[in-house]
């Protein structure tokens, strides 16, 4: 397969992500980024080095892989991850993320926010669980198929310093003020698209260079049978 990673512009990611613009899956502090904001995506082309076709179901899957490695790759050790899914509590989707706010051995924080379903009647009822995973973990939840990421699914990770990574697992709503103080200090925010099209790719920290040497580097390492938590 052949991974591509395209500076966009900030302003625009938001919109061609496909996600919804309000609730809880909307974008964070309404999507406005600071002025020196760099964006980048992240896709695999729909044909292999032998120009053979690649199907959806295979780079959704890659891309699943994907997510953890860039996250790693461009996190520094003095960073935790946090990951945040939103998305319908329904079998298929959210619910997936429950049964994963821990490693097997109980390592782990979380934190969830409040839902409720008042009327007998079908109703989407949207959810929302923050975790602070091993990488180990992380991967875990993103290879597994019944968390809906290529469906209704949205997950955000960005990498914090360890002593706001409590704040940040707090934050449930996406308009809350607290995040003009929080992502700042943010390394990065990463993501993919509605449908698992594309990762997309924000920070103040990196170039264009080095999100792709950095990312490129894990893969490669990854394929090599190198692949190490950082």
């Amino acid at each position: 397969m052949i991974v591509r990673i395209n500076q966009v512009e900030a302003s625009q990611v938001e919109r061609e992500s496909g996600w919804l613009s309000g609730g809880l899956m909307g974008p964070l502090l309404g999507g406005i980024w600071p002025a020196d904001m760099r964006a980048f995506e992240l896709l695999i082309l729909g044909q292999d080095e032998q120009q053979r076709p690649l199907s959806e179901t295979f780079r959704q899957t890659q891309l699943r892989h994907i997510i953890p490695e860039a996250a790693a790759a461009l996190r520094e050790k003095t960073e935790e991850s946090i990951v945040r899914l939103d998305g319908p509590l329904a079998d298929g989707e959210l619910l997936a993320a429950f049964r994963r706010l821990t490693d097997a051995s109980g390592i782990g924080r979380f934190a969830f926010s409040a839902a409720q379903k008042v009327q007998p009647a079908p109703q989407t009822v949207i959810g929302s669980v923050r975790l602070a995973p091993t990488h180990k973990a992380f991967a875990g939840l993103c290879a597994d198929s019944t968390l809906g990421l290529e469906r209704s699914v949205r997950l955000r990770v960005m990498a914090v310093p360890e002593p706001i990574l409590n704040q940040v697992l707090e934050l449930g709503p996406v308009d809350d003020p607290r995040w003009a103080q929080v992502l700042p200090q943010a390394g990065f925010v990463l993501g993919p698209s509605r449908g698992l099209r594309s990762i997309h790719i924000l920070t103040r920290r990196f170039d264009a260079g080095t999100v792709k040497s950095r990312i490129m580097q894990r893969l490669i390492a990854g394929v090599a049978g190198g692949e190490s938590e950082p």
